[in-house]
C-alpha cells in the first residue's frame, strides 16, 4: 500500500479500496449500500419505519446511505 492510498483513505468522500478498471472513478464495486436511520435531533439510531424518536420524541428521522 502506497502513502497515497493511505492518505486517500483518510479524506472524506474518497475510496481507500481499489477501483475496478471498468467502473467510473469513485464508484463502489462491492455489494449493496447499507442505510442507517437516525433522529436528526439527538442522533439516536432507529428502525426504518420509525416516525418519532423513542428517545427525544422528535419527528425528523433521516436516512444515511453507507457504502
Amino acid at each position: 500500500m502506497s502513502l497515497s492510498d493511505i492518505f486517500t483513505g483518510l479524506l472524506p468522500g474518497t475510496d481507500a479500496e481499489p477501483e475496478s478498471p471498468d467502473a467510473p472513478r469513485g464508484a463502489h464495486v462491492d455489494g449493496p449500500t447499507t442505510v442507517v436511520y437516525e433522529c436528526r435531533n439527538c442522533g439516536t439510531t432507529v428502525d426504518p419505519k420509525t416516525s418519532r424518536c423513542p428517545h427525544c420524541d422528535h419527528d425528523e428521522i433521516v436516512e444515511y446511505p453507507i457504502d
